[in-house]
């Protein structure tokens, strides 16, 4: 069960030797003083050949060799390959990918728990991509558990066959993610982990989940932590609306197999031509599958004792289309993006942190290509898309009496106009630069730079982890020149 990446976890490095282990009647591989298991299985449809069915929990474990070998659902390129790379086009894909991968320290007991969510708009990622592999994490003394849940089509169209007994559900993704969880509650301790003591984390969509089951009565007693990574605000679908994407997405299904496209891919690209028939407000982010939640406002209660809450500057930098400058469309998004948002202690050319709660005197390293106008939009859409959020529920929690630790993400891509982007952070955070040896945004960063970061970055999200002490706000990926250079 080698793994080529697994032998060079920070990049360039000798290979090391490893050895078979198993675990609870898992079997998986053990190197550099930690133990990975793939593809474990939590679920299974419920229908068997009914892909919005129900999931039914599940036990055993698909043999692979490689973590690139275990399945993810269904799923086209997402939108941010040209800034991550093709990472998660290596895996295959299934309707069944109800598997989760555990990494662990060798030889250790009770330790914490880390289950990460991962992203990508609600349509595309797995848990079991090979960016999120989580050996350097464990390294910092942690369990890691990586998952897939369903996404686009399956995850968000009403059922195509609802149980008689149970009648539909509403929230198909939350309950595949809800009985992955209960499978860490059950198993982990097998694994060397503590189930109570386990911490939620997830980036993007992922984030999302985490905070709408960190407020969901049902996922009460699986967790007790939550690290939210790039939140994005959100207006949940309706049932409503969900009814009638659904009616359009498969009518035009139809047609398409109709006229010879492969069943596999015919609902996702259906789903996709329906999604662009549709518009989203200047300087927001274009129409995204989204789940049906009653509950929108950051403010709603959470059964959590501390979150961990981070952003990054530039969120927004790699979802605006760079328009001419000063051309009409140009200048009508800035106008709609003035009306709509008000970051605290912008300036118009040289943006500052975005409030009092996530910095008050940083001056950041607007690279050459970033024109004052272009500056403003991604400062505006960002706090407007992500930052707001993320900073109303920090407060809902303090009020509540939670601990909250506030986070900034500042180093920044080489890349033109991308600055400390939406996902930049991840390769550091995961400390996997093999992994990562596609991704065009990572073009110019030395090993040496790359490493002192990811160190940077992993010590702090293991501190939360881990219930060490941390400073309750700190600017990751700094020291950052101190004057603006903005043309």
């Amino acid at each position: 069960m080698s793994d080529p990446l697994d032998l060079h976890m920070q990049g360039g490095g000798a290979a090391l030797p490893q050895k078979d282990v198993s675990r609870a009647g898992a079997k998986g591989t053990i190197c550099g003083g930690v133990e990975w298991y793939y593809g474990i299985r939590y679920g299974r449809l419920s229908k068997p050949d009914t892909p919005r069915s129900r999931v039914a929990p599940a036990t055993g474990q698909v043999r692979v060799r490689h973590l690139t070998e275990v399945p993810v659902f269904p799923q086209l390129p997402s939108r941010l390959e040209a800034l991550m790379g093709p990472g998660i086009g290596e895996n295959p894909q299934s309707d069944e990918a109800f598997y989760l991968n555990v990494w662990t320290p060798k030889g250790g007991t009770d330790l914490p728990v880390m289950v990460f969510l991962h992203g990508g708009a609600w349509v595309s990622g797995g848990g079991a991509a090979r960016w999120y592999r989580g050996a350097a994490l464990a390294a910092e003394g942690m369990v890691v558990v990586t998952l897939n849940y369903r996404i686009g089509p399956n995850g968000h169209l009403e059922e195509d066959a609802p149980d008689a007994d149970q009648g539909p559900t509403d929230h198909r993704p939350m309950e595949d993610i809800l009985t992955a969880l209960q499978w860490v509650k059950d198993h982990i301790c097998d694994f060397g982990g503590d189930a109570n003591r386990i911490t939620l984390a997830g980036q993007s969509a992922g984030a999302w989940y985490a905070w709408a089951l960190a407020g969901w009565s049902k996922a009460k007693g699986l967790f007790d932590q939550v690290a939210l990574l790039s939140i994005p605000q959100i207006s949940p679908w309706s049932a409503t609306h969900r009814s009638t994407f659904t009616r359009d997405a498969v009518a035009r299904c139809k047609e398409m197999q109709g006229h010879g496209e492969p069943q596999e891919t015919a609902l996702l690209r259906a789903g996709a031509e329906v999604l662009s028939r549709h518009t989203s407000p200047l300087g927001a982010m274009a129409p995204m599958y989204l789940p049906v939640w009653p509950v929108a406002a950051a403010e709603t209660p959470l059964h959590v004792a501390a979150l961990y809450v981070r952003v990054t500057d530039h969120e927004m930098s790699v979802f605006l289309p760079q328009l001419a400058a000063g051309s009409k469309q140009d200048v009508a998004r800035l106008s709609a993006l003035r009306a709509q948002s008000d970051p605290p202690n912008l300036s118009h050319t040289c943006p500052k942190g975005w409030s009092e709660g996530w910095s008050e005197d940083w001056s950041g390293d607007w690279s050459g290509d970033w024109s004052g106008d272009w500056a403003e939009t991604v400062t505006r859409a960002s706090w407007l898309s992500f930052g707001a959020f993320a900073e109303a529920i920090a407060k809902a929690a303090e009020e509540c009496g939670r601990k909250v630790i506030r986070r900034q993400f500042a180093a920044q891509s080489d890349l033109p106009g991308v600055g400390a982007a939406h996902c930049f952070d991840l390769p550091f955070q995961f400390g996997n630069p093999a992994d990562w040896h596609d991704a065009p945004m990572l073009n110019g960063w030395s090993t040496e730079a790359f490493e002192a970061l990811s160190q940077e970055m992993r010590a702090d999200l293991a501190a939360f982890v881990l219930n060490d002490p941390q400073p309750l706000k700190r600017r990751l990926g700094t020291p950052l020149p101190t004057a603006c250079h903005i043309l």
